[in-house]
């Protein structure tokens, strides 16, 4: 193929995934699986895929989505969290700072903000709050079945909570005190028939529903297990996020770096009402996670 017939096709391809973007938005989605799985029979382009696994998700064909993401993402550019968590990949993401030789594990609403802070520190750089997430590049891709191996002479920390803190946290600091679910459907009051600003209640009694629709739901309540596996014995240290000021003094003297104290937006997660019963029905969903790591939760 001439590079000028490549430009083409690789327009075309944007074009037809920004239309199918649309759809969905526009709440067509089955319209917008029916023009993805089209543009494939003409060209089985990566872009198509990853959007087609992510369009089968929401229709909850996820058998399906994680067999496309496990064929496709070992090429991909920057896979999103929730694709290197639907694959089944025994891969994890890592932030790495290699003049001090430790490796940050990051898992959303456990204390992330704070230690991506703290690795731009270690890396040089002066730390931005909650916009340090923006930098994609900064991310490492690494194979769990050798993780000890790649990261021989790293200390690697990760830092761990409850599946429920972590749902009351994102609710309220995501859902509730950042509009998430309105801004990622440009105002709406419901999106696919979900209410973008549900109560507590609501959020969890349709729990899975939110998770098929709304991707950022998706990023933050993955279980652990699916970013990080579940064998502790490849880490360092593992802590609660109660630990996070125990664990940055602990980086501050190993390396002498002068360290940011910062914290995550954890304020307002204990407001939240507690429907028990609610919340003990998603335990089985999180099975793997009490296993691993409930010994810190």
């Amino acid at each position: 193929m001439t590079e000028g017939k490549a430009q083409k096709a690789s327009e075309a391809v944007d074009a037809l995934a920004k239309k199918a973007q649309q759809l969905f938005a526009s709440e067509e989605a089955g319209a917008a699986l029916e023009l993805v799985d089209e543009g494939l029979a003409r060209e089985e382009h990566i872009r198509l895929w990853r959007l087609k696994a992510r369009l089968l998700v929401f229709f909850e064909r996820d058998a399906e989505a994680t067999a496309i993401l496990a064929r496709v993402l070992p090429t991909a550019w920057f896979p999103g969290f929730w694709e290197v968590a639907q694959s089944g990949l025994a891969q994890s993401y890592v932030l790495l700072s290699k003049a001090h030789k430790v490796a940050y594990f990051p898992v959303r609403k456990c204390s992330s903000t704070s230690l991506h802070n703290v690795m731009a520190v270690l890396n040089g750089h002066a730390p931005k709050g909650e916009n340090v997430h923006d930098n994609v590049r900064q991310y490492h891709v690494i194979k769990r079945d050798h993780q000890r191996e790649h990261l021989a002479g790293y200390y690697s920390v990760l830092v761990v909570r409850s599946p429920v803190d972590r749902i009351r946290s994102f609710y309220q600091g995501n859902i509730v005190g950042r509009d998430h679910l309105v801004r990622d459907t440009d105002g709406k009051e419901r999106f696919y028939g979900l209410n973008t600003k549900p109560s507590y209640e609501e959020f969890l009694a349709d729990f899975h529903g939110y998770r098929r629709t709304f991707l950022t739901v998706r990023n933050h309540t993955d279980p652990l297990t699916r970013y990080v596996g579940g064998d502790v014995g490849a880490f360092d240290w593992i802590g609660n996020v109660r630990e996070t000021d125990v664990l940055i003094d602990q980086l501050s003297e190993r390396t002498g770096a002068a360290l940011p104290q910062l914290h995550d937006m954890q304020a307002g997660t204990r407001q939240v009402p507690s429907p028990a019963t609610a919340e003990r029905d998603l335990e089985t969903f999180y099975a793997d996670d009490y296993t691993a790591f409930g010994a810190w939760f």
